[in-house]
């Protein structure tokens, strides 16, 4: 079992590296939880509860499974964390490679 201020730590550094910009409200418009709620985590001052953590697995699935706890996560689920953080970073590429081509008149 993990330590829950690990387990906060771990949470707060995993939502950061999704949403680098302005977490808690990224956050809060992934998931529907209160960005306020996701200030409090981001700042160590709690974590996330049972139905909150479920709501961000159901969110960000097994990535943030394997990133909170890697070590209790079977190499199906790492196998499966892989493939979407794979995906996560192809539709960021994505994204980047249209607002250049938008950057550039289309060029």
């Amino acid at each position: 079992m993990i330590d829950t201020q690990i387990f906060g730590a771990r949470i707060a550094e995993f939502l950061r590296a999704i949403h680098p910009q302005k977490a808690a409200l990224g956050v809060e418009a992934d998931t529907g939880i209160s960005a306020k709620t996701v200030e409090k985590w981001l700042a160590g001052n709690s974590s996330p509860s049972g139905n909150t953590y479920h709501r961000l697995i159901e969110v960000y699935g097994p990535e943030l499974f394997v990133f909170v706890n890697p070590d209790a996560s079977p190499a199906s689920l790492q196998e499966a964390a892989r493939v979407c953080r794979q995906a996560r970073l192809e539709r960021q590429a994505a994204t980047i490679r249209q607002q250049l081509s938008d950057l550039w008149g289309g060029r």
